[in-house]
């Protein structure tokens, strides 16, 4: 049995997450300006399901702050009870990098261009996620109350989430997001490239972007089959701050199951044209290689 490690404060100095131990978030952990987060091979990080009050966004997450580092090789990131037992439920804050790219803000994380730190720097060859994020506060019975005695109605949380990061802050080759309380991968005002990217039936959307650019170089595989869940997109674009584009290159591998989504457009000469009008709820499906690049975009629609 695998040692355990309570982490519940910010890491403030640089350290290393060893194999042969599991490693516990609890409560709202960030890893600090100009400190160095390596992780060996292999090592699962859990982050525990409930309210935390003390948080900012009332659950446990794990915030990669503006100029920070991670240096991983295969690194998964699990939800789980108050007995440090993983468990097949999403109810946390979720895994958080931010950038020093552009200003960038969402369920109470904001980030600032501050030129005086650093650049991010996260590294790693492969990060999987499972059960992450929160469901709508209105849906779960611990919704928090305000001085009226209401609940208060926050968004929900997304199970991994990129705030204001550049390319040349980013060097996560691969992103898997499986079973996501909300969404599954948001990017927000941010430019980062991926060899590989797969996501599994999350709550709510595959790929939420808002004003970014994402490059996918060798494999995209979104799988959205239908659930009683409405409005729940493989792709859903926000262009507050600008233009979302998700570039699609030649020879990617692209698996699609799910509603493609509202106002998107997709370029391209291999994949079918979707429907993607308001309210649409039509299944669309595609697999295979691209023998050309393709793009799938909003410039003005959200």
């Amino acid at each position: 049995m695998k040692l355990i490690e309570v982490i519940n404060k910010d890491i403030k100095r640089s350290r290393t997450l060893k194999a042969g131990k599991t490693y516990v978030i609890q409560g709202e952990v960030r890893v600090a300006k100009s400190v160095k987060l390596t992780v060996q091979d292999k090592v699962t990080i859990l982050i525990v399901n409930g309210v935390n009050k003390k948080s900012s966004i009332w659950r446990s997450a794990l915030i990669f702050e503006q100029g920070s580092s991670l240096i991983a090789q295969r690194m998964y990131v699990k939800a789980c009870n108050s007995e440090y037992k993983p468990v097949k439920c999403a109810d946390n804050g979720g895994l958080w990098f931010l950038g020093n790219f552009n200003d960038a803000s969402k369920d109470g994380v904001s980030v600032k261009v501050n030129r005086k730190n650093p650049l991010s720097s996260f590294n790693a060859k492969m990060v999987a996620t499972y059960y992450l994020g929160r469901f709508d506060p209105t849906q779960i019975a611990d919704a928090t109350q305000n001085d009226d005695g209401e609940a208060d109605v926050d968004d929900d949380i997304d199970g991994f989430s990129v705030l204001g990061v550049g390319k040349n802050e980013w060097n996560i080759s691969e992103v898997r997001c499986y079973y996501s309380a909300d969404d599954a991968f948001d990017v927000t005002n941010s430019h980062i490239r991926l060899d590989r990217l797969e996501i599994k039936l999350p709550v709510e959307d595959g790929m939420n972007i808002s004003s970014s650019r994402v490059e996918i170089h060798k494999s995209l595989s979104i799988d959205l089959r239908k659930t009683k869940v409405m409005d729940r997109d493989l792709f859903d674009f926000e262009t507050d701050d600008g233009g979302s584009f998700v570039e699609l290159y030649r020879r990617c591998w692209v698996r699609l199951n799910g509603v493609f989504g509202d106002q998107v457009v997709l370029s391209s000469k291999d994949m079918p044209k979707p429907v993607t009008r308001d309210d649409n709820e039509r299944f669309y499906s595609f697999s295979g290689q691209l023998k050309s690049a393709a793009l799938v975009y909003s410039i003005d629609e959200d």
